[in-house]
């Protein structure tokens, strides 16, 4: 779908701007954004091009400056926001330096804060990025095109696209990065290295609640902690996509991202309801945009919409099954830990196993320890809370979990991906690290896996289960990884 120039003219002006919002007006036409590997996508991304080896080439500090979009993310790992602030502007307060202190390091959630500011901080990022590409560029039909790494084409999936692998195409080569992986920049799957398939979204897109209820972790943070990590994680080193500080300065950061919205937005096309009265969602956020400071509540930005732009295809949902609406009414949900480790999992290059042992006083009321045979209705959960690295080990981990003895590492005993995204303490500098970790929680839902234990006739699983931590592929030196806390919950 090609928008003339005229089209998208008319279309803004009816698109009122209040702090750089637009409202869609009615029969309006959306800007669309597309697969990258379209052909529409492919004009774009050569827009898109030509932008940041302007933005990057800019003298000034603005918003209009590639340096400026990256710190808005996070500021680089070798520095600190108020150095850079100090080293730019000295001592003189000005309009521009005030932004710099509002909007940079503002990136949601990967330092503490509430993880339901996840999906709408970055469609906020990605939205204003997106309008200050098409100031610098100077094309006003311009929208940012998205990386379908999840696309069921294995010539796509988790393929990193040629144009961003290209140091010497005259066009494209401003898109490339040295510091990504291997496989990343040789353009073979990233997954390559790991069993399962990291790619899979279909538990996410399945979600019935955008939050937290019980031990489910909800939509939101089941893409952050999933999909999104994986995919910077399996791109990047510690100096790119792969870790926070120096993630925004990758441009494969910004199609990444339109991916991760356009699953948000496929989501809501589904039938899965954003909590806009939530508390959480009232927060304002300030942002450089092409016409200077703007500021907007969360909630503003839960619609594509409202916001005047659409996708040329969204996920379908998995099995086709319309996403049941969630009841957003307080719910209490009884929550009974069965068993947990005694001990820290302290990561490395090999397998790590971890005993979860029943809680005193709990009592094992099935054939498995985990399963009450009695209410065959109740779900289990693992939950891995307290990640924590001192640098990215730049693997994902992958979960296991099985009999106390005679288990077996299998499809069958596997239970999921975590990776360390969001678990680093970053330095700043002066050999001093934060204090802030992000909200790196992951709750597996492993009933299934406990059944087919139980099927399996071992009396092994009864008064103890085994966590196994496998790495998929060879985790960089120094890293220690550490999952703090393991337990098993009933609900």
């Amino acid at each position: 779908m090609h928008i003339s120039r005229r089209k998208f003219v008319q279309g803004v002006g009816a698109l009122p701007l209040v702090l750089g919002l637009p409202r869609a007006a009615r029969g309006s036409e959306p800007l669309v954004r597309h697969d990258l590997a379209s052909p529409q996508g492919r004009e774009m991304l050569a827009i898109y091009a030509g932008a940041v080896r302007k933005m990057q080439s800019r003298t000034g500090v603005s918003p209009l400056n590639w340096t400026w979009q990256w710190y808005t993310h996070f500021v680089s790992g070798a520095t600190t926001k108020d150095d850079e602030i100090a080293r730019i502007w000295g001592t003189n307060s000005n309009a521009m330096r005030r932004l710099a202190q509002d909007t940079w390091d503002t990136c949601q959630s990967h330092s503490g804060q509430d993880p339901n500011n996840f999906l709408p901080w970055h469609r906020m990022f990605v939205y204003y990025h997106e309008r200050i590409v098409r100031r610098v560029s100077g094309r006003p039909d311009f929208t940012l095109p998205y990386w379908d790494y999840t696309s069921s084409d294995p010539a796509k999936r988790g393929v990193v696209p040629l144009e961003f692998r290209s140091p010497d195409d005259p066009v494209f080569g401003v898109l490339y990065r040295a510091d990504r992986s291997e496989l990343a920049n040789s353009g073979q799957p990233i997954q390559s290295n790991n069993p399962g398939d990291p790619m899979k979204i279909g538990g996410p897109m399945g979600k019935k609640n955008y939050e937290m209820v019980g031990s489910d972790v909800g939509f939101c943070r089941s893409i952050n902690s999933g999909i999104h990590g994986n995919i910077h994680v399996l791109v990047g080193n510690k100096t790119g996509m792969g870790s926070v500080p120096y993630a925004g300065c990758d441009p494969l950061f910004w199609v990444h991202h339109s991916n991760i919205d356009r699953m948000w937005a496929s989501w809501n096309h589904n039938g899965g309801v954003n909590p806009v009265d939530a508390p959480w969602a009232q927060q304002s956020f300030v942002f450089g945009d092409a016409d200077g400071r703007v500021s907007a509540p969360i909630r503003d930005f839960f619609e594509c919409s409202t916001l005047g732009y659409a996708y040329d295809a969204y996920i379908p949902p998995p099995g086709g099954v319309t996403v049941p609406a969630a009841t957003f009414a307080a719910r209490k949900v009884r929550t009974e830990r069965v068993a947990r480790a005694q001990m820290a999992a302290e990561l490395g290059a090999r397998p790590v196993h971890v005993p979860l042992l029943p809680e005193t006083g709990a009592q094992t009321v099935g054939p498995v320890l985990g399963l009450d045979a009695a209410r065959p209705a109740q779900r289990t959960f693992l939950k891995l809370k307290d990640l924590h690295t001192w640098a990215q080990p730049e693997v994902l981990y992958h979960v296991y979990l099985g009999p106390a003895h005679g288990g077996r590492i299998d499809n069958d005993s596997h239970v999921g991906f975590i990776n360390f995204f969001d678990a680093e303490f970053h330095d700043h500098g002066h050999g001093a690290m934060g204090t802030a970790l992000g909200a790196n929680l992951y709750s597996f839902d492993v009933t299934d896996v406990l059944k087919k234990i139980a099927r399996s006739g071992n009396p092994n699983g009864r008064q103890a289960l085994l966590v196994t931590f496998v790495p998929g592929g060879t985790p960089t030196p120094g890293g220690k990884p550490l999952v703090g806390t393991i337990e098993l919950v009933r609900e």
